[in-house]
């Protein structure tokens, strides 16, 4: 068994350092398409709304990541567990079983394409702010998850990973 992890805090610096160059990669192309009209058209209530879609795209990350996690680990949705950091605060799904990496990898991309990509693809084409709004913030939030699959760059598909019960990370399962 080989440990690949990072803590918490190392997990937070890294991704902290991501959400200037998201901000650049998916601001740029709407506001050129788009100009700053769209974020002029709020109102109250569409600034409501979006809070309330934000705050219920919080459990519904890591639901995704359970969703995935559940369908192809040993123990099936029984192998999940949810949970908030209590250090961080920080929201997690966690497997308490050995999965492929293959299905980790599909886990670890499932909330930054549903909640981060497709919104803000469709914000591309609708022009509506709060959909870019919406995708760019869940684009950030998936930095943990981009960072987990650059941990998992260089593990083979096939091969089988537990998720490490305090560290951001697992063990490579040989």
């Amino acid at each position: 068994m080989r440990e690949i992890s990072l803590s918490i805090e190392e997990v937070a610096s890294k991704a902290l350092g991501f959400i200037l160059p998201a901000f650049f990669i998916t601001g740029v192309p709407f506001f050129v398409l788009h100009g700053v009209e769209p974020f002029q058209q709020w109102s109250w209530s569409g600034v409501l709304v979006f809070f309330v879609c934000l705050f219920a795209g919080i459990p519904l990350h890591e639901l995704l990541h359970g969703l995935v996690f559940g369908l192809f680990a040993r123990g099936g949705f029984k192998s999940v567990r949810f949970g908030i950091d209590k250090k961080t605060y920080s929201p997690f799904c966690h497997c308490t079983t050995p999965i492929r990496v293959q299905y980790y990898r599909l886990g670890a991309l499932l909330p930054l394409l549903a909640l981060g990509l497709v919104p803000y693809v469709m914000a591309l084409f609708n022009g509506l702010f709060a959909f870019w709004l919406f995708g760019y913030l869940y684009i950030v939030a998936a930095g943990g998850d981009l960072l987990a699959l650059k941990m998992l760059k260089t593990v083979p598909g096939h091969k089988k990973v537990l998720d490490h019960p305090e560290k951001m990370g697992f063990y490579v399962l040989d």
